[in-house]
């Protein structure tokens, strides 16, 4: 039993050193988990299923293993189980190559140690090429249970640590994918222990890993920290399991100092907190129950620490303060805001700051380089300098700029930057329904986007590669299912103002292996597009936060470096500066596709709701829309969205839900419909993926569904537009039937409520049906000039039809809707003399033709044939006599009136 304790426990403790990190340097004499010298270069391969002996003979040696997985493993298995068995304390630590191995980078998932297991478990994923390095590092023995119960110190012992002998190897294991953060094993607090399931524990772990993973894992020192931390977790967590007291302390000392964790979680360098005497009050019992739980050499270095920092002096100090001066955080070191403004046509950046003096506002001067696009610039307003170096922004001096500018009349508008956040034979395909849709987990048959007929339309067609842009936190392109189609050459980080775009979120690489994962290579998952290759844009910074600026120029970019698609699964406040870049974007003949926002909201989020993009909602299995997915005006086509599995920079194949990952499967059919026809423009591709989405529109007949509001509490009504679900736009996307309309080359001509045919164009010998829901109204063949001519019942205006297409391989469903007909052209009239007993001419065929006095009134009536002769019979008329023939159409509309006099 105590076993499985400390086993549960050992993952538990990260967050107990976090509290030491915010406010704790790295000094230069702390031991690096990569100063191993040649041994890396030396590391023993390992076989699957074959086990390998290991003697360590003292704390801190290590031993090197590289694991150089076969096709056939990769095939198979969808992660390797890493299995190390020692009755000593080591920690073991998986790398994805040596590069990584060398500047010690891994996830803290791919980290464990032995203490108190009969077996440790590392569970590595197929995701990266290999060979993966192995590191095996001996910490010291776990001190005896008498010493860790009665509260002796561990560092009075004078033994000498024994040898430690472990076995390493590893077997192959297939699982499914998970939900976000399901695969993270790393190392959490004690209080998840001790606070059974109370609110206060949780919401201090979630602050806690926000201050791991977006502070301290951003900085060298943070990161070095981390070493110090994977050697006292295990003594501290020895410490814990046998003593209640301890652990009942560290959660009350935990709850002390939530305050603290909330602000540095939220602000990071700008934490105006100060440590409070009962706070420093709990860091001293923290770090007591620290240092009586580590042996003698981790002692050292945890003392220096101490030393240096003064860390029982921290009352009165701001956290911000603390982070800054220790390197523990990124720095704000940006010393402005920023205000971007735009001159109208024929004015001169220069003539404004000469005329209105933009510096008297106490602004930078704006140079030539600084402008985003013609005529458009960015300003900065300074920040003001805090105690730490940091620069804060002046809110009320940015929007004073906003205002001086917008004034003057020489500029078009002015806006302060505004905030935007991030919205096969392969192992793991089985698990994606968005393409083949086999009910898994209850889902709907068949309610997805139709990838297998698609591939197997395209599989043999020498089809051009589409560069598709990923605007968002950068894309991993290490990872064997990406690489080969991630142009990094290409990409571009607005947020480091570098060309590095690697992503260090998760959200983009989960974006980007939607669109363009390798297919059928073995690896993890499939990707829909097979031609595609992904442009890395970062525009949104590890919290998934980016700004106005970085967002339009990083949609510039998309299109400089050659994009025909980009995808936006991010949203925010409506801007005119990216209003501008999406209209950049659209006159260079880019498609863009946007996520309609997570709201569940009766309007869309923005950019989704420009005219410049595709906006798509989410469904989910159930072939329905998502609840949380954003619908209404505007809104063009929903995607799968729900449950989605997708790649991380770790390696996982992992679930995410969001319309972020429903906009990437328009993009990559997008891309797909470009790579068959590189000619068709935006509202082409638009138009294409529209018309041939399947309808999953239905109505509520429960009544429980509110009525939505707008802002200012107005209701928002449908305005049911014929062919357009409220909730669903066009429908949900048919990649099958989009590709096959360009294969197809299937074109619908308009269809009046007063003509009895459908017309259009498609590939020779196409069999064309027209239906009205699953009633047949009408068949033909292409013929060999391309156009085909289906007799139909004629149909009400506003109806709903379908005109299918299907020559071999390809099938299509396009969409139309029933317009209302123009007027009938007037009857040509033959002259009426007083012989004639009959009215002659010619009209509309079938229509029907009425010959009426001056007064109105009907005097006979007769039906034009096929070929529009009629002949109305009426009383001989004396000359002079004034008749009026009209001719009406089938669903009642009449022709403008002839006038006819009869003559002698």
């Amino acid at each position: 039993m105590r076993n499985k304790k400390i086993s549960s426990l050992l993952t538990r403790i990260l967050v107990c050193m976090l509290i030491f990190s915010l406010f704790v340097p790295n000094t230069a004499g702390m031991a690096s988990e990569t100063s191993i010298g040649k041994e890396l270069g030396e590391a023993t391969s390992l076989t699957k299923g074959k086990e390998q002996n290991g003697v360590l003979e003292q704390p801190e040696q290590a031993h090197w293993y590289k694991i150089a997985p076969k096709q056939e493993e990769i095939l198979n298995d969808s992660h390797m189980n890493l299995k190390v068995k020692s009755d000593n304390l080591l920690t073991i630590s998986v790398y994805s190559s040596k590069e990584k191995a060398e500047k010690g980078e891994t996830f803290d998932q791919f980290r464990a140690d032995t203490a108190g297991k009969e077996e440790t478990l590392v569970r590595i994923p197929h995701a990266w090429d290999g060979p993966y390095y192995i590191k095996v590092q001996y910490l010291g023995e776990v001190p005896p249970e008498e010493t860790l119960t009665n509260g002796a110190d561990s560092n009075n012992s004078q033994t000498k640590p024994k040898k430690a002998e472990y076995t390493v190897s590893y077997e192959g294991i297939k699982i499914q994918p998970s939900d976000m953060n399901a695969n993270e094993q790393a190392p959490s607090c004690p209080v998840e222990v001790s606070m059974d399931d109370q609110k206060a524990g949780k919401e201090i772990l979630s602050q806690l890993r926000t201050i791991r993973d977006q502070l301290l894992n951003k900085t060298e020192e943070g990161k070095k920290l981390s070493d110090l931390y994977y050697k006292t977790a295990p003594f501290l967590v020895s410490k814990l399991i046998v003593s209640k007291e301890d652990r009942n302390s560290v959660y009350k000392n935990l709850v002390t100092l939530k305050p603290l964790f909330e602000d540095v979680a939220e602000n990071g360098t700008s934490s105006s907190h100060t440590i409070s005497e009962k706070e420093q009050q709990a860091i001293n019992n923290l770090y007591d129950v620290t240092i009586k739980s580590v042996p003698g050499f981790i002692k050292d270095e945890v003392e220096k620490l101490d030393e240096k920092v003064g860390l029982r002096n921290l009352e009165g100090k701001s956290a911000g303060d603390l982070l800054t001066k220790h390197k523990l955080s990124p720095l704000n070191t940006s010393q402005s805001s920023k205000v971007i403004f735009k001159l109208k046509d024929g004015k001169s950046l220069n003539s404004v700051q000469k005329e209105y003096g933009i510096l008297s506002n106490g602004l930078s001067i704006v140079e030539e380089s600084d402008e985003l696009f013609d005529d458009m610039y960015s300003i900065e307003v300074p920040g003001e300098k805090g105690s730490d170096g940091t620069f804060k922004v002046n809110e009320a001096q940015v929007r004073s700029t906003v205002d001086l500018l917008a004034e003057m009349p020489e500029v078009e508008f002015a806006e302060p930057v505004k905030k935007y956040r991030k919205l096969s034979n392969d192992i793991q395909y089985p698990y994606q329904w968005p393409l083949n849709n086999k009910s898994q987990d209850g889902g709907t048959t068949g309610a997805d986007i139709k990838y297998e007929p698609m591939k197997n339309l395209l599989d043999n067609r020498k089809l051009d590669h589409t560069l598709i842009a990923v605007v968002d936190t950068g894309v991993d392109s290490t990872l064997a299912d990406l690489k080969d189609n991630v142009r990094t050459d290409l990409g571009r980080n607005f947020v480091a103002r570098n060309n590095n775009a690697m992503d260090d979120q998760g959200h983009g690489t989960h974006v980007a292996g939607i669109i363009a994962a390798e297919n059928d290579n073995g690896y993890s998952m499939t990707g829909l597009n097979p031609n595609a290759q992904i442009i890395p844009v970062k525009v949104l910074d590890s919290t998934g936060a980016g700004d106005t600026e970085q967002i339009a120029l990083g949609i510039k970019h998309a299109v400089d470096k050659g994009a025909k698609v980009i995808n936006l699964s991010l949203g925010g406040q409506y801007s005119r500066v990216i209003e501008y870049a999406l209209k950049y974007a659209a006159s260079k003949n880019v498609t863009v596709a946007a996520a309609s926002g997570n709201d569940g909201a009766a309007e869309l989020g923005y950019p989704a709701s420009s005219r410049y993009v595709i906006s798509v909602g989410a469904s989910n299995k159930l072939d329905v829309v998502a609840e949380f997915s954003n619908y209404g005006k505007g809104l063009d086509i929903v995607a799968p969205g729900s449950d989605i599995p997708s790649l991380l920079p770790d390696g996982n194949v992992t679930y995410m839900s969001g319309t972020s990952m429903a906009a990437p499967y328009v993009s990559a059919a997008a891309g797909i419909l470009i790579s068959q026809d590189p000619n068709l423009k935006p509202k082409e591709v638009e138009k294409v993926l529209g018309e041939t989405a399947d309808d999953i529109s239905f109505e509520s007949v429960d009544g429980g569904q509110e009525e939505p509001v707008d802002e200012n509490g107005e209701p928002i009504s449908d305005p049911k537009i014929p062919g357009i679900d409220w909730l669903s736009g066009n429908g949900r996307l048919n990649a099958f039937h989009a590709a096959s309309a360009l294969d197809l080359n299937v074109s619908v001509n308009k269809v009046y409520d007063n003509q009895n045919t459908v017309t259009g164009t498609a590939k020779e010998g196409t069999k064309v049906q027209v239906k009205s829901g699953d009633k047949l109204l009408g068949r033909a063949t292409a013929g060999t000039n391309g156009k085909f001519t289906v007799k139909i019942p004629v149909q009400k205006k506003n109806q709903v039809i379908h005109v299918k297409g299907s020559n071999g391989p390809a099938q299509t469903s396009v969409k139309t809707v029933v317009k209302e007909g123009l007027p009938l052209a007037e009857p040509e009239v033959n002259p009426v003399t007083i012989h004639d007993a009959a009215v002659t001419g010619k009209a509309i065929s079938n229509s029907v033709v009425s010959v009426k006095n001056k007064s109105g009134k009907v005097l006979a009536t007769a039906k034009a044939d096929s070929k529009g002769t009629f002949s109305i019979k009426i009383p001989k008329q004396k000359a002079g006599t004034v008749l009026y023939v009209t001719a009406t159409d089938s669903t009642g509309k009449e022709s403008k009136q002839v006038k006819v006099v009869v003559e002698n």
